[in-house]
């Protein structure tokens, strides 16, 4: 009963591959909101970012698009204000598994807090799974929260987001590096066209600008979070492309482009 489809993985991998394969991945966290939302049953998804228990608070994305008008910020701060027990317990014990709330306090508990009777009165959401992200910063945290009402998770729905994690992590490495080269380039002359040019992937991208900054491919695939394998593979297109025979050639080819900083 608890197990997964062939569809569901499917519907994973397809994921993970459209945002990474997107030309302006800047902002795929709605999309993965989308399909949090349709796989768990999720009435509401916010992929928030928090500065310590008692810091800054920011929702990122949500699902569905009528989330959006509601106060999300302040609707956060005012939960976690209200002593919700996830945010609690990953802020304390700084724990990357995905949970839901009754994994770290009883229901009648959880009834009890300030934060249920928020989100219940405004959403009308009682049950909470959360997916960490890894934080940008020491003392952040970062998750994935699906809200519903009705039945806890059950074994699928928690093999489902066990399974989802890793992939979110990697796609979170992915934009993250592609945003620091977009923002390395920000002077360069019409970067992306350039890009489009030589049929440069997202994905190359990525690892060519990783190559620039003279890091192994395990490294690259550690910073990424895909195989040695798979990072030789995009080296191989990426010098193919750049009509180039080794790492300093497409790295200087690429500056010529303007697809690196010459600095």
């Amino acid at each position: 009963m608890g197990g997964l489809s062939t569809r569901d993985y499917e519907r994973m991998l397809d994921l993970a591959a459209a945002v990474m394969d997107t030309a302006a991945p800047e902002s795929p966290w709605p999309l993965v909101a989308e399909e949090l939302a349709r796989a768990l049953g999720g009435t509401m998804v916010l992929l928030s970012d928090v500065n310590g228990p008692a810091g800054t608070a920011r929702v990122e994305a949500w699902a569905p698009e009528w989330v959006g008008s509601l106060p999300l910020d302040r609707l956060l701060r005012k939960g976690l204000d209200g002593g919700h027990p996830l945010p609690e317990h990953y802020a304390r014990t700084g724990d990357q598994r995905p949970l839901a709330v009754t994994d770290v306090a009883e229901m009648s508990v959880w009834r009890r807090t300030e934060a249920y009777a928020t989100l219940h009165e405004t959403v009308g959401v009682v049950r909470h799974i959360a997916i960490p992200l890894p934080a940008k910063a020491k003392g952040q945290f970062r998750t994935f929260v699906v809200h519903r009402d009705g039945g806890e998770f059950d074994d699928r729905e928690r093999s489902y987001v066990r399974r989802m994690q890793p992939l979110l992590v990697s796609v979170d490495r992915f934009v993250r590096q592609l945003t620091e080269w977009a923002e390395s380039v920000r002077q360069q002359e019409q970067p992306l066209e350039s890009a489009a040019e030589t049929k440069l992937t997202p994905r190359e991208i990525a690892v060519l600008s990783l190559l620039a900054d003279g890091m192994t491919a395990e490294a690259i695939g550690r910073r990424l979070g895909i195989s040695n394998r798979t990072v030789h593979k995009h080296t191989e297109n990426l010098y193919r492309k750049l009509s180039a025979t080794d790492r300093l050639m497409a790295v200087l080819r690429a500056q010529g482009m303007g697809l690196l900083p010459t600095r």
